[in-house]
């Protein structure tokens, strides 16, 4: 009997839905939620639907046209789906959201199993897979700052010039020591370093690294693993690429590494999400990630940060790099010594055992002055505030149309 009353309340309920508050007529469904700001501070982020929790209330959601609206001025926000694990079905599916200190808004998200269309949002990020002297890199970036992969599981930083924001990426390594300032510059020699964000296992006083997909100007064989690489996004709200290594071995031992790496329009930081699952392990190792240290060297850091900055030549001049983290997560440790200079690092709690895959995620920056940055460390302890935002996604609920005789109509 109870079933029976829900069941007729919410036919009721989409019975009672007023043409007028229907905004789109020729779609059938509706996603109802509500985003939820739990802080003391102004947050403008994206808001990631988990398509399927949301597809537990919405069935088949977010169909193959998704369009979201916040009610209040029924205006028409962009949005993104993204196939994360390849599968060939949307996964997530991403928004923009601005909200005050202890704010929460609904918003709606009309969505069509039948219709299909490619809307014209503003890209504001890009992503690209490119093959060359490098045999294979990925980039990412945002119309800030543009940041790349050279054939390993850590970040290099191509920065814009001030006051010429865009999508550089592709550019940058195509005009050389000639290049237009427009086209942003490689600003940091990463050398044999954790770079910025690179990312080692660490066991019996022993450090190992992800091997490099050798580039060919280095004179050097390819070596017989390394990392491969895929873009799963590349806008218009998200860029998201992926590096993995389906076996990498550590003498004995062997694990799967998987490291997904993404930033958002408007955005200057990177987030970073790493899995490691043991195929034959030995014993415990401890996984961390760190930043590569720089001349004239300035700390600033703080807790859930390790920022610096430096100067590596007065032609390049200051520039900074951050790495962000969950202090419930991960420590601080001694500076870690790599070939050519130390890094700052963290090292992640939970352990890497054997039967026992683990994750973990963290995000970094890089900040240049040639971008009329004047306070760099002030600039990387702003940048914490994008990196920790976050919103809840709660209350969800499905409307149909009000006007199934519209469906799949043109315009009313």
């Amino acid at each position: 009997m109870r079933k029976f009353l829900l069941t007729l309340l919410s036919v009721s309920a989409a019975a009672a839905q007023s043409p007028r508050d229907w905004l789109l007529p020729n779609f059938a469904a509706r996603l109802e939620l509500d985003a939820l700001n739990k802080s003391a501070e102004h947050v403008s982020t994206l808001a990631v639907v988990l398509v399927p929790e949301a597809s537990r209330t919405a069935l088949r959601f977010p169909g193959s046209l998704s369009i979201v609206v916040n009610p209040e001025d029924r205006a028409i926000l962009p949005s993104q789906a993204d196939d994360v694990d390849g599968n060939g079905t949307p996964d997530e599916f991403a928004f923009p959201v601005e909200l005050g200190p202890g704010e929460t808004k609904r918003f709606h998200i009309y969505y069509s199993t039948t219709l299909r269309d490619h809307l014209p949002w503003p890209k504001q990020v890009h992503a690209s897979h490119a093959f060359g002297y490098n045999r294979a890199t990925v980039a990412l970036e945002s119309e800030s700052i543009g940041y790349r992969t050279y054939g390993g599981l850590f970040l290099d930083i191509q920065a814009r010039q001030k006051d010429r924001p865009g999508l550089y990426n592709s550019l940058v390594g195509y005009f050389g020591s000639g290049r237009p300032t427009a086209a942003g510059l490689d600003i940091i020699h990463l050398g044999d370093t954790l770079g910025l964000g690179g990312f080692f296992l660490r066991a019996g006083g022993e450090i190992y690294r992800p091997p490099l997909n050798m580039p060919d100007y280095a004179h050097k064989p390819p070596v017989p693993e390394a990392p491969e690489y895929r873009v799963i996004a590349s806008g218009p709200l998200r860029a998201i690429v992926e590096a993995r290594m389906n076996r990498w071995r550590i003498g004995a031992d062997e694990v799967a590494v998987k490291a997904v790496y993404s930033i958002a329009a408007g955005k200057s930081h990177v987030d970073c999400r790493f899995e490691i699952v043991p195929l034959r392990l030995s014993r415990v190792y401890e996984a961390g990630a760190g930043i590569r240290h720089l001349p004239s060297m300035k700390l600033g850091s703080a807790k859930g940060r390790i920022s610096l900055m430096g100067t590596q030549s007065p032609k390049t001049g200051p520039l900074g790099m951050a790495l962000y983290y969950n202090p419930e997560e991960a420590d601080t440790a001694a500076p870690l010594a790599t070939k050519e200079d130390r890094n700052e690092i963290i090292v992640f709690r939970e352990k890497l055992e054997p039967g026992r895959a683990m994750k973990g995620r963290y995000s970094v920056a890089g900040a240049w002055s040639g971008s009329g940055i004047g306070d760099l460390l002030g600039h990387l302890a702003g940048v914490e505030a994008q990196a920790r935002a976050s919103i809840r996604l709660e209350n969800f609920h499905v409307s149909r149309t009000p006007r199934p005789e519209r469906l799949e109509g043109e315009a009313y």
